[in-house]
């Protein structure tokens, strides 16, 4: 999607213009027909900007604060971001790191963590990780980055403040459990390496979780799928697919793992108002698990293209999708880089499942529903004894319950391109 080259050549002009604005029908002339191939700039566009540089010089001169041209559009286009929930306009730190956490290294901690009874609390401190050697671990609580509180309700400015350039310290006021009083802990970010795939062997099932989808996690779950088949041999009664908790990530990359469980059919549809978003991407064959039954844990966490995986396979009748409704998140974002290092991530498209269903506010419906917390696995493989959806999946698959494939229940070979090819 790039900005209509008129508008953006009629803005340019009336910043430049005198104080007087410029009327409609001057700003509609010729003049501002931008470059080679550009339309004219509409009526409605012409007032619009004609509008925007009005209030913007009005309030550069006349407010109380000084402002630069600079910050009243970055106010403006956060602003005009923010017509949903998933639409926002992010500065260069922010991009940078998403950037890096798309490709599954950024310079960090090494800690997760989430919201629990109003308290910023670590849930995992990855192994090996510079918060792991400096000793913090599972359920510590964090109260303050830098001497400065933390809110549980603003996770987007606490990630902000222990980011950092790698080799730079961040010092933390952690609150342990059967600790009287707080201390301080200072950490040096380095580069963290996450791994989006998990695997391991449970008995005769091979156990997948896949924590998020960046670009390293179609290549860590084919990998997984080799390892547990060569590990366990013949005996190898199927897969359980552990989704929850899962919040998403690169729509592709959903797209890819989707494709390495099916031989043919639809993935995904996605339609939206510019014919660029308009996509089907369609599977190729090739099952990577040589058509093994698989079973596929989901709770109210697994999001967005968690939920374009589990409504592929689930549409396709390839495996059993086990847990609670999901979160449906139905929209897809494109990321808009802007000069300077920002972007601009824009809800552009809808998405929809092979049979045609949008779960955007709805959600995915499990084949089967286990009552469970949404907490997700706390251990890989989890304690069947302790984890219900779990236990039911190896049930299912060790009493030979689970379906093997059947043929595609989506529009099979209608994409206008394949994004899930197995092999360069």
């Amino acid at each position: 999607m790039t900005l209509r080259l008129a508008t953006l050549a009629a803005l340019c002009a009336l910043l430049a213009a005198p104080a007087a604005i410029v009327s409609p029908a001057t700003a509609a002339e010729p003049a501002f027909a931008g470059g080679a191939g550009a339309s004219g700039v509409q009526a409605g566009e012409a007032e619009a900007v004609e509008r925007f540089v009005h209030a913007l010089r009005e309030i550069r001169g006349r407010y109380i604060e000084p402002m630069s041209e600079r910050e009243l559009a970055d106010i403006a286009i956060r602003a005009m971001a923010g017509r949903d929930r998933w639409s926002a306009y992010v500065g260069p730190e922010e991009y940078s790191t998403m950037r890096a956490e798309n490709d599954g290294a950024f310079a960090g901690l090494g800690i997760r963590y989430e919201p629990q009874d109003g308290r910023v609390r670590i849930t995992e401190a990855l192994p090996g990780s510079p918060a792991e050697r400096v000793g913090l671990r599972t359920g510590d609580v964090i109260l303050a980055v830098d001497h400065r509180p933390v809110d549980a309700k603003e996770l987007a400015a606490v990630r902000h403040m222990l980011s950092g350039p790698e080799g730079t310290a961040v010092s933390l006021t952690v609150r342990r459990d059967g600790q009287a009083a707080p201390f301080d802990v200072s950490v040096v970010r380095e580069e963290i390496k996450v791994p989006s795939v998990k695997h391991a062997a449970v008995g005769n099932v091979g156990y997948i979780r896949i924590l998020k989808f960046d670009r390293r996690t179609h290549p860590a779950v084919a990998d997984a799928i080799r390892s547990l088949r060569a590990r366990i041999g013949p005996d190898l009664r199927g897969f359980v697919l552990d989704l929850r908790n899962n919040p998403g990530g690169l729509v592709h990359s959903s797209v890819r793992v989707a494709d390495a469980f099916l031989e043919e059919g639809t993935i995904l549809t996605a339609r939206g108002r510019d014919p660029e978003a308009n996509r089907v991407y369609t599977a190729r064959a090739g099952d990577e698990t040589g058509g093994l039954p698989l079973v596929v844990l989901v709770n109210g966490k697994s999001a967005s293209a968690a939920e374009i995986l589990a409504g592929a396979l689930k549409d396709h009748r390839r495996a059993v999708i086990l847990g609670s409704k999901t979160f449906g998140k139905g929209v897809i974002q494109s990321i808009i880089p802007f000069d300077g290092g920002s972007a601009l991530k824009l809800t552009t498209a809808r998405y929809f499942t092979p049979a045609g269903h949008s779960i955007h506010e709805v959600g995915i419906t499990p084949d089967e529903a286990v009552s469970a917390e949404d907490t997700g696995p706390a251990s890989v493989p989890p304690q069947a004894a302790q984890d219900q959806p779990f236990a039911r999946a190896l049930s299912l698959l060790t009493a030979g319950s689970a379906p093997r494939p059947q043929r595609a229940a989506g529009r099979s070979g209608t994409g206008d391109e394949d994004l899930s090819a197995k092999r360069p």
